[in-house]
């Protein structure tokens, strides 16, 4: 039996104050490119930084190299919204991670940040992945719908597959822009989905995309 992880929103949270006020302890490039790696040996690739911009080799030769929860746990924490977003290019490419996504969540507690980060991109995720189911079951041999009945259901949200996805994308925006909300967090996951979809197509002559403290 999967385990639960009910989720609880505050409307005290917001995404993009939490960004903010992380802005005076700015990533070490290190920690960010570190990342990036990581991120590149379960096939994400369109972050800029890491070895591969460098021109060394990566020290994560593949999956089993770069642990995916300790992965997703620091992706969930980081000040860069980016890189929280990596997490659904990460569950676009696998959908198979999204059951280690739901057990990354069980421990924490309601107002943790991480919880609220992970929840949003996960709903997302599976938004996106119905919204492009045709392409990515095409492209990928494991190929499999992202649950996330156990988090929309408490919480009367849409499932992905009402609306092709757009109300779910929108309640998960809300879920982390209670206040601010001139952020278009949805155009930047639509963002995410579209380089995951060039990854697995083969293009790579595309801008990668580089980091900001802030969404511009």
């Amino acid at each position: 039996m999967e385990e639960r992880a009910d989720v609880v929103t505050l409307d005290a949270y917001d995404d993009l104050l939490d960004t903010l006020a992380c802005q005076g302890t700015r990533l070490d490039p290190d920690v960010w490119d570190d990342l990036v790696d990581r991120l590149a040996a379960h096939n994400v690739t369109h972050l800029a930084g890491g070895s591969a911009d460098a021109g060394k080799p990566s020290p994560y030769h593949g999956p089993l190299d770069a642990d995916l929860e300790r992965l997703i746990r620091d992706l969930s924490r980081a000040p860069e919204p980016r890189l929280r977003d990596a997490l659904i290019a990460l569950l676009l490419r696998h959908p198979e991670y999204a059951a280690i996504v739901r057990a990354v969540l069980i421990p924490l507690g309601a107002d943790d940040p991480a919880r609220h980060a992970l929840t949003a991109r996960l709903l997302a995720a599976a938004a996106l992945q119905h919204r492009h189911r045709a392409d990515l079951s095409r492209m990928l041999p494991a190929y499999q719908p992202i649950n996330v009945t156990n988090l929309v259901a408490p919480l009367g949200l849409p499932t992905p597959e009402e609306g092709n996805g757009r109300p779910l994308l929108d309640a998960a925006q809300r879920l982390i822009a209670n206040r601010l909300r001139t952020v278009d967090y949805v155009d930047g996951w639509e963002d995410v989905a579209r380089h995951t979809l060039r990854e697995l197509a083969g293009v790579g002559s595309y801008t990668r995309v580089v980091t900001s403290n802030i969404r511009e």
